[in-house]
């Protein structure tokens, strides 16, 4: 089970994160009140310690990154990007093509989603989406909304083989401790994904809440 805790602001919550066992911490360029620019960025790297993966949200304005954005990536060696705006398959595959590892949001709105995702797939020679993030839509928000759509959603498109050409799944929306457990139980995801429902408040991190959320997806992990 991968963890990754998203909206990461500080090097202090990098720290935090890193030390209660996280995967990935994500490092938000698009919008928000998680919105970090290149110098806050930089810090939270210096502060990040090995072996934890750096994921970058990043826009995409005719299929490319801004280039501000893309030199950072370059200088870091930061590989794998979750990627909003003008998102298609062409963009998704010259981003593979180029070194990147693509993690496409895909908004779940009912049981049929997984009937809606299968273009963006499209591959070349096997070069496409790195991952799926499948999160619950909003009128205003990319993600961090604190709402979670139904896991059993998954479970049955699973069951139904609409997923068996996917990449791996991670699962977010309305995650916290209390539901973690409950989520992978449901949905068996390769990982999940949390931003809002490890705070105190918009952007910085709850040391409790964050070490109870990585033991209760860990502990929900080894019972599969």
């Amino acid at each position: 089970m991968k963890i990754k805790i998203c909206g990461i602001t500080t090097p202090d919550d990098a720290r935090l994160v890193a030390d209660a066992g996280a995967d990935a911490i994500g490092l938000n360029f698009v919008a928000g009140p998680r919105r970090i620019d290149l110098a806050q960025a930089e810090g939270i790297l210096d502060a990040l310690p090995p072996l934890v993966v750096p994921v970058a949200l990043v826009q995409l304005t005719d299929g490319l990154l801004n280039e501000q954005v893309a030199e950072l990536l370059a200088t870091r060696w930061i590989a794998t990007i979750q990627i909003y705006g003008e998102v298609t398959p062409a963009a998704v595959t010259r981003l593979a093509w180029e070194g990147y590892r693509p993690i496409v949001p895909v908004h779940v709105r009912d049981e049929t989603f997984a009937q809606t995702v299968p273009a963006v797939l499209a591959t070349d020679r096997g070069r496409g989406a790195a991952a799926i993030l499948l999160d619950t839509p909003h009128a205003d928000k990319l993600g961090g909304t604190g709402q979670s759509f139904a896991w059993s959603w998954l479970r049955q498109a699973r069951q139904r083989g609409e997923l068996d050409a996917w990449p791996p799944v991670l699962l977010a929306g309305g995650l916290t401790p209390d539901n973690v457990a409950a989520a992978i139980e449901t949905a068996r995801p390769y990982g999940v994904d949390v931003a809002s429902g490890v705070e105190d408040e918009p952007g910085r991190k709850s040391p409790e809440k964050v070490r109870r959320f990585i033991a209760e997806a860990r502990r929900a992990s080894k019972s599969e």
